[in-house]
């Protein structure tokens, strides 16, 4: 993989950051730095400024970010289960190959 940032979505395209030799430090840094802009662009406000003007509001976010984890825990528990099964299917078509080899040799030994 390159070590670039490469989003097909890009609000600072300008800024492709390489903070980290890490890749995907720098993703998590850009795409953090982008969905900042988004907030500010739709509500005009930070989310500091947002809980000083109603502390109350602090209650819906973290309702709304225990929800995002749950949705986010399914996923994962997904990819998990997607890996699981596409890497067993795999090796049925890897042995599937294999046997496949060994009938071709044996049909050109024997013509």
């Amino acid at each position: 993989m390159d070590n670039k940032t490469t989003r097909k979505e890009q609000i600072n395209k300008n800024k492709l950051l390489e903070l980290s030799p890490d890749p995907n430090t720098n993703e998590l840094v850009a795409r953090i730095l982008d969905r900042d802009q988004q907030g500010l662009d739709q509500f005009k406000i930070t989310m500091r400024e947002k809980m000083l003007k109603n502390p109350r509001d602090c209650v819906f976010w973290l309702n709304n970010a225990l929800e995002e984890s749950i949705d986010f825990s399914r996923y994962i528990i997904e990819a998990i289960q997607s890996y699981h099964y596409l890497q067993n299917e795999n090796e049925k078509l890897k042995k599937q190959i294999k046997n496949l080899k060994e009938h071709n040799k044996l049909l050109m030994e024997h013509p």
